[in-house]
């Protein structure tokens, strides 16, 4: 399964109580996707809503500072190499790869990856065999 997603990154100072502040704002929303990438002078928090047009205006409304991107969910399969083998379709088709993380658990001998890549349509083309 190959899927484009909107990723929300929302930017927090990097200090205790930031991360539930923001998930009490969104908290009737259900996440396919959450990661976050923390340094010394702030965090960011990448989600991906189920209904992003609700999810966008809770944003909006309580003022939380965001980007939105597309992102490619990919199911792959849950075994030693199954990653390599997405990353190595991706180069060969000449795809940078953003940023990606892993969400959700075994399924069906798969699971599932979120990735951010400078050609979206590219990267769905690819991993899709060239079929849209």
């Amino acid at each position: 399964m190959i899927r484009v997603m909107k990723q929300f990154s929302v930017f927090l100072p990097n200090k205790p109580g930031e991360l539930r502040k923001l998930l009490l704002k969104v908290r009737k929303m259900n996440l396919t996707a959450a990661a976050t990438f923390a340094s010394r002078d702030g965090a960011i928090m990448r989600l991906v809503p189920q209904d992003k047009g609700s999810f966008e205006n809770v944003l909006k409304h309580e003022r939380v500072s965001y980007s939105k991107e597309d992102v490619v969910m990919a199911s792959i399969e849950d075994e030693p190499g199954g990653l390599l083998r997405v990353l190595t379709t991706l180069q060969q088709a000449h795809v940078n790869i953003e940023g990606l993380y892993i969400v959700g658990g075994h399924e069906n001998g798969k699971t599932h990856c979120m990735i951010q890549a400078d050609d979206v349509e590219r990267a769905v083309g690819a991993l899709s065999g060239g079929k849209r």
